[in-house]
């Protein structure tokens, strides 16, 4: 269940804060923090999670809010850290989190009693879980995406020495890399990985013509583009499938 509001606390700031930053700072705050308090009453008094370990939880997302940044051409204060940091903690809560075990509340009514039998039969981490990876899968994704396109040297220096992948434009990147990673999820899900083949190939296909064009350009920044899609595309199925085997642990957990 930890994994589960941490994931959903994270997923859900990352999309109001890269959503309203043009709105102004106390926009973004004061979105974040009521989705945050959405987030904690639901966990503590419709899951039965206790409050101190859901404050842990809000600990952790306000470390990663602080290291990160929604800024597409960033990787924050240490993008890295955090994303090691996250894989870590989210290790940890797999391993030593039991709260499934004595959840109650009304959530937990309402699971049981839904008058859906698929729902009903669907261990209550494992919606938790779904729901919390959703939406980390839709913004959180991307900036961890763009952490890893950004050499070491490149996230500790303002003028880097070296090509930012992050500034290469291939359009309409950050609205098909979340549905991606959602579709993945749900073929997976639903019992369709074949069809994953599929859409990866594609995608290839799609950007191919994008891709080579930047080959022949000759500015001595020709392949690029190539890079761009390679790392960026590996990375974000690597979290795509990060959250199916999450979501998978707790099913069985």
């Amino acid at each position: 269940m930890l994994t589960a509001v941490l994931l959903a606390l994270i997923g859900s700031a990352d999309l109001w804060r890269s959503w309203g930053r043009a709105r102004g700072t106390v926009f973004v705050v004061v979105g974040i923090a009521a989705g945050w308090v959405a987030v904690v009453v639901l966990a503590t008094t419709g899951l039965g999670v206790p409050l101190q370990l859901v404050a842990l939880c809000v600990l952790a997302a306000g470390a990663w809010l602080w290291l990160t940044t929604p800024d597409e051409h960033e990787a924050g204060r240490a993008g890295r850290a955090a994303v090691v940091g996250l894989l870590a903690l989210v290790v940890l809560l797999f391993l030593f989190d039991r709260t499934a075990l004595g959840a109650s509340g009304y959530l937990v009514d309402g699971h049981r009693g839904s008058a859906s039998a698929l729902l009903r039969e669907a261990p209550l981490a494992a919606v938790a879980t779904v729901l919390g990876a959703a939406l980390f899968l839709c913004e959180s994704a991307n900036i961890v995406v763009r952490i890893a396109l950004r050499s070491p040297a490149q996230s500790s220096r303002a003028e880097p020495e070296e090509t930012d992948l992050t500034r290469v434009d291939l359009k309409g990147g950050r609205l098909i890399g979340p549905l991606e990673r959602l579709l993945i999820v749900a073929l997976v899900l639903t019992g369709f990985p074949p069809i994953v083949a599929a859409l990866v190939a594609a995608k290839g296909i799609v950007r191919f013509p994008e891709i080579a064009d930047d080959v022949r350009k000759g500015d001595g920044l020709s392949g690029t583009k190539a890079e761009y899609f390679l790392v960026g595309s590996l990375v974000s199925w690597t979290v795509a499938g990060a959250a199916v085997g999450l979501i998978a642990i707790s099913a069985h957990s």
